[in-house]
């Protein structure tokens, strides 16, 4: 009995050092996600880079993608334990939610995949940035975010992890952050424009009146 006991401890203890590992592995990518995106950086690497600085919006995308991509084979790999028992009634919410906003993050990624993945890059010598005032942009400032948020708590309510509120929890953090800085950048690149914007269309979903 003594021998088992010791093996439900230590199953349970690796299983919360797995959680902290995958908490730290999130944290590090979000930090790397933003110093690499940062102005001072970008600065600094386009001095280094000079004319090949051009491309870094690219590289960044597929460090991005590759770095993202070790933290989620982390993650599908670890044994969590489910935080609620879903229903039937639990599944048909979470996974309509979940499409809801995979269909919009779709919808916004073919709108500017060009720019967001850093291939523009390769056919305009000096892309410009712009204000999306057009399609969905009318309904919200940042239905990306939006998208996201509705893709990774629905499938939180299909399948209820641990693990994937972990997960869920620091990313919603991290960009709710993001987007508060990002809102700052957006103010002194277009000024007025994209303050009368702000005032007038919601931050992540829409109202349910009209001002």
């Amino acid at each position: 009995f003594g021998y088992k006991r010791f093996s439900a401890n230590a199953l349970f203890l690796i299983m919360v050092q797995q959680h902290f590992i995958l908490a730290f592995l999130w944290i590090l990518f979000c930090v790397l996600h933003s110093l690499l995106a940062s102005v001072s950086i970008k600065q600094k690497l386009a001095t280094a880079m000079r004319s090949r600085f051009k491309h870094y919006r690219l590289l960044y995308t597929l460090f991005a993608f590759a770095t993202l991509g070790v933290v989620i084979y982390y993650q599908i790999n670890m044994d969590s334990p489910l935080i609620f028992n879903p229903s039937t009634l639990s599944y048909i919410i979470g996974i309509a939610v979940a499409l809801a906003g995979l269909v919009i993050m779709a919808v916004c990624i073919k709108k500017y995949f060009l720019s967001l993945s850093g291939l523009k890059s390769l056919f305009q010598e000096s892309p410009t940035n712009s204000l999306m005032l057009n399609g969905i942009h009318r309904f919200v400032r940042h239905p990306l975010y939006a998208g996201t948020f509705m893709a990774i708590w629905g499938a939180l309510i299909v399948l209820p992890l641990l693990s994937i509120l972990i997960a869920n929890f620091i990313i919603t953090m991290y960009t709710l952050i993001g987007i508060t800085l990002e809102e700052k950048k957006l103010e002194a690149e277009f000024g007025d424009a994209y303050k009368i914007y702000k005032q007038k269309v919601p931050k992540l979903f829409p109202a349910l009146r009209s001002k």
